[in-house]
């Protein structure tokens, strides 16, 4: 009977901590969602900013290029707020911007099309459903962090 006593008090000793676990995991969850957003959200700005100059040099419609411009500044303007929630200082993200456009600049100049299939449809999601993007890093992390 004590023993039983005792067990019963240990367990409901241990449930707040195994809450505080729990709520430790939502949280890195949350920050693993966020971080994995406004990477996306930063490669997203430096794709539509190279495929927005790739179509002015190739005298494409405007409204085509005028969808880029509207992309990269949507964009762009998630990736700061983002990054302002994590507390990213704007030095670092505009610095941040600047090698992702560089680096996807190097992927344009030896097969654009390689760049517009890697991240065409990515962007495209994440400008147009958010909530999809959002679903599949969350999922990501649950599976990853326990």
């Amino acid at each position: 009977m004590i023993k039983k006593f005792l067990f019963l008090i240990i367990v409901l000793n241990l449930m707040p901590a195994t809450y505080a676990l729990e709520k430790t995991k939502e949280e890195k969850v949350a920050k693993f969602v966020l971080e994995n957003m406004h990477k996306e959200y930063t490669s997203c700005y430096a794709f539509y900013k190279i495929a927005e100059e790739s179509f002015k040099i190739s005298k494409a419609d405007k409204s085509i290029v005028d969808g880029l411009i509207k992309s990269a500044d949507t964009t762009l303007k998630y990736a700061h707020d983002l990054g302002e929630v994590l507390n990213f200082k704007s030095k670092d993200m505009f610095e941040n911007n600047k090698i992702e456009i560089k680096k996807l600049n190097k992927i344009a100049k030896k097969d654009f099309n390689l760049l517009s299939k890697k991240y065409g449809f990515i962007c495209k999601n994440l400008v147009e459903n958010q909530k999809q993007r959002i679903d599949y890093w969350e999922n990501k992390g649950n599976k990853k962090i326990k």
